[in-house]
């Protein structure tokens, strides 16, 4: 999630508008702001923050826990090491409202039914917090983040004390990986690259707090949330009011992630049936007497088997070495175990120079191709065979679509190389393709 604006109230009445009934003694309001997703691959999860205002003082600021130097040189590195700062910031609330305008996203806002002693004690945590001693803290995408961090400010002693904790006690709608996907599903790289890289710790079910990692599923959490005193012994809801101050021109997001199983699995046959064609005629280009037209294509199609080939084998053995080198050497558990390791062999990068000298018309090069090819889809075929196993033995792992696209993808590259490693012919052919003698 990223730090940035809301839009901005009169400091002495409700959201554009809105009519809500305070206490006249009680001169702060406290709003639950929920911004929907923006363009950046950094704002498509959305964003949130609390706004606190002071009728009497016009005091009117928004407590972000969404701020981070994008531009630092160390970021990536930081991220790798699981070391990402971010921090609490304040900002007046008119100005990061006309940001948010600006960015064509949604503004919704929730004013809370907190007593005064509540919002002052909340107004007083944001303070100390947001002091450069205390602001910082280290981020976790799914557990640590702007949105968790405002559903934990709410629920601390001497707020609302655990109240929306004992609320969020059913079952969530998705796993964590669902609900990455889902909010992906418009962007296809940055979702391709999730449902790579997530292990199968992010395919346990998990219940509506850990859902809250998410701004949408806060706001929909916090309606759930029932208050009440010594006066009030059944309790009223915790959402006082709700309005949408500002409705983006932007589809809205899926409730369940695509179901993409049938995409993959034409995509990885395509790619796995060109293989196989270009091998099986690009094999042709070693048979002597073959017209000058017919070979120019047979080599051709050797050349380009072996250009796909190795590009395929870089990319593939890159993909597979970052899960492997993310598994051991970095703090983030969600890319533990991950089965897609399988799927992506690391020893795919040698095919990065053998596919050059198939493409030269070296046999060995495409027999030990053909033999990496096999090995890659043993690789496969075990990613598969794990799913048959009892979730006590092995984490399931929801990759049914990259398998459906790897298998047949190692079974074409297989065919192919095993085409262009067969032992060429000297035996001379007429146009036709009959004997000569």
């Amino acid at each position: 999630m990223e730090g940035s604006g809301a839009q901005a109230p009169g400091a002495g009445g409700g959201p554009s508008g809105a009519s809500v009934d305070d206490p006249l003694d009680d001169p702060l309001i406290v709003e639950i702001w929920t911004f929907g997703p923006g363009d950046h691959p950094f704002t498509r999860f959305g964003h949130d923050a609390i706004r606190i205002a002071n009728r009497r003082t016009g005091l009117d600021v928004s407590y972000n826990f969404g701020t981070f130097a994008f531009g630092s040189a160390d970021l990536l590195g930081d991220f790798l090491q699981g070391r990402l700062r971010y921090w609490l910031s304040a900002a007046s609330t008119r100005a990061m409202a006309s940001l948010y305008r600006r960015e064509n996203r949604t503004i919704e806002i929730q004013r809370l039914a907190l007593t005064p002693a509540q919002k002052r004690t909340l107004a007083e945590h944001l303070v100390v917090n947001a002091e450069p001693a205390h602001r910082d803290y280290r981020y976790d995408y799914f557990a640590d983040n702007c949105s968790t961090r405002v559903r934990d400010a709410l629920d601390a002693e001497g707020v609302l004390g655990g109240a929306v904790r004992a609320s969020a006690h059913g079952p969530g709608q998705e796993t964590l990986r669902g609900h990455a996907l889902r909010m992906t599903a418009e962007e296809p790289w940055l979702y391709l690259a999730l449902l790579v890289v997530l292990g199968p710790s992010t395919d346990r079910p998990i219940d509506a707090w850990a859902e809250a990692f998410l701004p949408e599923r806060l706001q929909r959490m916090l309606r759930a949330v029932s208050v009440g005193g010594p006066g009030d012994p059944h309790g009223h809801p915790l959402v006082q009011a709700e309005l949408v101050s500002f409705r983006a021109a932007r589809a809205p997001v899926p409730e369940h992630p695509p179901g993409w199983g049938g995409r993959f699995l034409a995509v990885g046959a395509g790619l796995g049936g060109m293989l196989w064609w270009l091998g099986t005629v690009g094999a042709r280009a070693g048979v002597r007497g073959r017209p000058g037209r017919r070979r120019s294509v047979a080599v051709s199609a050797r050349i380009a088997y072996g250009v796909v080939c190795a590009v395929l084998g870089l990319l593939v053995g890159f993909v597979g070495s970052f899960l492997v080198g993310a598994w051991m050497f970095t703090p983030h558990a969600v890319v533990y175990r991950n089965q897609n390791a399988l799927l992506f062999a690391p020893f795919a990068l040698a095919l990065g120079v053998l596919g050059i000298g198939v493409g030269f018309g070296r046999t060995g090069a495409a027999r030990k191709a053909f033999g990496l090819a096999v090995a890659g889809g043993a690789l496969g075929a075990v990613a598969l065979g794990l799913k048959l196993l009892p979730a006590a033995v092995v984490a399931h792992q929801d990759n049914g679509a990259l398998i459906a696209a790897m298998l047949p993808l190692w079974a074409g590259l297989a065919a192919g190389a095993r085409a262009l490693g067969g032992r060429p012919t000297d035996r001379p052919v007429t146009a036709r393709g009959g004997s000569s003698t």
